[in-house]
């Protein structure tokens, strides 16, 4: 008895031990911790506050252990979920990272929403080693795949291990919180994951150039644009990755996936031409002939084939003059065999190789004007003829 009244008072009047060490009050409330009832033990973290000198963390571990032990018989009994909820916060407050693996193993355990987000919560203020993100790289990999299958997942948790995951900063998250962001979860859990991609460790744009090159297609599209739309990424970052991206669009096995794969490969050449990125003219000559094939098999739509020729004119290389040149050669052949040549798209292509005023065009510039095209195809002849000379 006198034991226990000595007991009672060492955890309801905690201050009759401040003068005591720190080794001292751990011990003294790790003893408490072990003898008590639940009720008991919840005090004993409770109070557990009133010493904020001294370090707690073995008396977490303790309590982490004490549940995790007794986790068949106590997983559904309401005071250790109390006490359950009030370590892990203790633990997460004071950046306790000795209790991380003991954390994420009672994550596993509890099936309770609320418990698995305060858990979640306070390991994103650890330090929590390979086993930790791993493990919730792994379980996040597992909701996508589930929700994208049809199958019911709780969006509140998978919603804070995004953010957990942002937390961790580790860069061999940015594929898994990518592809959260963009399964249409909802608008919420797309936005925090776009934030926590911006804090993991490593390039953001390469990380995104990684998705591009090997995620489904859907990713790879969905990646593309949020490149397109990140206001911080410097223009040498998004030439590379837009070069990057059309060079995944064209080496994409042909029979799959065609619509989503021929979208990122005209929405990269639009991106490119709009900054000019010469450095990709040899992959925009690709494209262009292969939409023109796609053109002429009723696959691809005219504006492509326009965009294309843009894109070329863009880019402003000799390569890039030499291959419209070469097309100029293949119009100027059939408008002298007497067969219809499509105006807009023999306009484009006078026009783009005067942009790029490039001398390997003269002959056959000069040689259109001889020739039965409208006079506004002969106008722009003469015009790039008159751009190649001012050179």
């Amino acid at each position: 008895m006198k034991k226990a009244v000595i007991c009672l008072i060492l955890v309801l009047f905690p201050v009759f031990i401040f003068a005591q060490d720190s080794s001292s009050v751990l011990a003294a409330m790790q003893k408490n911790f072990a003898r008590g009832s639940i009720s008991t033990k919840i005090q004993v973290l409770q109070n557990s506050e009133e010493f904020p000198d001294v370090d707690m963390g073995p008396l977490y571990s303790q309590a982490l252990e004490f549940i995790l032990d007794n986790s068949r018989n106590l997983a559904s009994d309401i005071a250790t979920r109390e006490m359950t909820i009030l370590v892990v916060r203790l633990a997460g407050i004071n950046g306790y990272s000795e209790s991380s693996s003991m954390m994420w193993d009672l994550f596993d355990i509890y099936d309770d929403t609320q418990v698995k987000i305060e858990i979640l919560g306070a390991l994103g203020s650890t330090d929590p080693g390979v086993k930790v993100v791993t493990g919730l790289n792994n379980w996040l990999k597992l909701q996508n795949d589930k929700f994208r299958s049809g199958t019911s997942v709780e969006k509140s948790v998978v919603a804070e291990a995004v953010v957990t995951l942002g937390e961790f900063g580790d860069s061999s998250s940015f594929s898994i919180v990518f592809s959260t962001g963009s399964a249409g979860y909802s608008d919420d859990i797309t936005y925090k994951a776009n934030l926590a991609l911006k804090n993991l460790e490593g390039s953001y744009s390469q990380s995104l150039i990684e998705v591009i090159k090997i995620s489904v297609p859907s990713d790879k599209l969905a990646a593309f644009k949020l490149a397109i739309d990140d206001d911080e990424m410097s223009i040498e970052e998004k030439g590379n990755l837009y070069k990057m991206t059309l060079e995944t669009g064209l080496h994409y096995p042909v029979d799959e996936d065609n619509a989503i794969i021929r979208e990122l490969r005209y929405s990269a050449v639009r991106q490119l031409a709009r900054i000019k990125w010469a450095d990709a003219s040899n992959l925009v000559i690709e494209h262009f002939n292969r939409v023109i094939i796609e053109y002429d098999r009723g696959t691809a739509p005219k504006s492509s084939v326009l965009e294309a020729i843009s894109c070329l004119g863009a880019m402003g290389t000799h390569e890039a003059a030499n291959r419209l040149t070469l097309y100029l050669e293949y119009m100027n052949s059939y408008m002298e065999n007497g067969q219809d040549i499509d105006l807009q798209i023999s306009l484009a292509v006078i026009v783009n190789i005067g942009l790029i005023g490039d001398a390997v065009a003269f002959d056959h510039l000069l040689y259109s004007g001889y020739l039965d095209y409208p006079a506004s195809v002969k106008k722009a002849a003469r015009e790039a003829l008159n751009n190649l000379k001012s050179r």
